[in-house]
């Protein structure tokens, strides 16, 4: 991904959502194509924080989630994207994912008023709750497949 890593100045989409593959590299390409700036969580500190060692690791994590919500505090819209299964080039690898830090982070975003486009794959457990939040909020958008998503926040960014 070019871009991504530095939080944007001025208006950009944050792609927000599960750790299912590699969605965001998919959609940063068109939103690129789009000419439309962006912004992904996606740092590599992540992969050294697991379950065994989550609390030792406490600092980096308060660290990562405060630049994660900084970025969605000063984003124009959010592509909110949660998948199940993990994907790699369009293919199922095998791997699955509950995306819990996820979904914590679509609570915030209904709660701070944050204008979020809403993909949640029809296979993903507790889709039902998450679609009917989706579905309250005037800020929130929901789009039944993530190239809707992605037309809908590039729509979005164009009328700013």
């Amino acid at each position: 991904m070019r871009q991504g890593m530095s939080v944007p100045g001025g208006s950009f989409v944050a792609l927000y959502g599960s750790n299912s593959g590699d969605w965001r590299e998919r959609v940063a390409a068109k939103l690129d194509d789009a000419g439309v700036a962006w912004f992904s969580p996606m740092d590599p500190r992540w992969s050294s924080i697991n379950a065994d060692n989550g609390d030792e690791m406490q600092s980096l994590v308060d660290a990562l989630v405060e630049r994660e919500h900084a970025a969605l505090e000063r984003a124009t819209c959010v592509l909110f994207h949660l998948g199940r299964y993990v994907f790699r080039d369009n293919t199922i690898t095998g791997h699955t994912t509950m995306a819990l830090a996820s979904r914590a982070e679509l609570g915030f975003l209904a709660g701070r008023g944050i204008e979020t486009v809403v993909h949640v794959e029809p296979d993903v457990e507790g889709r039902n709750y998450l679609w009917a939040v989706a579905n309250r909020y005037s800020h929130m958008t929901r789009v039944t497949t993530l190239d809707a998503a992605v037309a809908r926040v590039i729509e979005r960014m164009r009328a700013k």
